[in-house]
């Protein structure tokens, strides 16, 4: 992982912006540098957030913010991902968010990922468990469940000093499912998770159609569109 490369892709990201468009922002490290890449090049905007930390962040710059119940649309929203495979697929929610990014993702016409060199995977999972959201009753069902089908283990989340269960910003549980041989079909299993009783949402981003991928990399940056 690399901070300079995550600041390429950063700066690079900001150019896509229209001086006073309305745009929605992930969570993370890597969005974190945007907002500054963001400050930085004068550009106005109108930012939809997804999560607490995330508004932190741009109230600490002044920066207007709105919410998806005050806009029609969202043009485009820039966020990270933990995991980017060769068909643009995505594991997010290393930090938790990733039912309201993944909320304000499908709700935006463009999808601009910005991504280090070392998040691009041929498979997805081989590196990075994927993040669900879930009830605490239905722990026991969902641990069952992803082990009789998938042979996988859920992990209950920890924070820094903390013990189990971390709770996300709608006040869930925040686990992890680790898949020992990755995942194979990533769009057939978005959609397995999130129907087990008690899964609110995963961090898997199959189904939006316009997505961009700004890698940096060690000598410069690299653009990966498809979907």
């Amino acid at each position: 992982m690399s901070e300079e490369e995550k600041v390429k892709a950063a700066r690079e990201a900001v150019s896509y912006i229209e001086d006073g468009q309305t745009v929605g922002i992930g969570s993370g490290s890597t969005v974190n540098l945007f907002i500054r890449e963001l400050v930085q090049s004068g550009r106005k905007i109108t930012a939809v957030p997804s999560s607490y930390s995330t508004l932190l962040e741009l109230a600490k710059y002044d920066l207007p913010v709105t919410t998806l119940n005050h806009v029609t649309e969202v043009p485009v929203t820039f966020d990270g991902a933990d995991e980017v495979d060769n068909g643009l697929n995505l594991i997010k929610g290393g930090g938790g968010a990733m039912t309201r990014e993944k909320i304000l993702a499908y709700s935006s016409r463009k999808l601009v990922i910005m991504v280090d060199s070392s998040k691009l995977v041929k498979v997805l999972g081989e590196r990075f468990p994927l993040p669900v959201e879930v009830i605490m009753d239905a722990i026991p069902l969902i641990s069952k469940t992803v082990k009789q089908r998938y042979s996988a283990s859920l992990v209950m989340r920890t924070g820094r000093g903390k013990l189990p269960p971390l709770l996300s910003d709608n006040g869930l549980i925040l686990a992890d499912i680790e898949f020992p041989h990755g995942i194979s079909r990533p769009e057939l299993l978005e959609e397995e998770i999130k129907a087990i009783p008690g899964v609110l949402e995963n961090g898997l981003f199959t189904k939006h159609r316009n997505v961009t991928v700004v890698v940096g990399t060690k000598d410069g940056v690299r653009l990966l569109k498809g979907k």
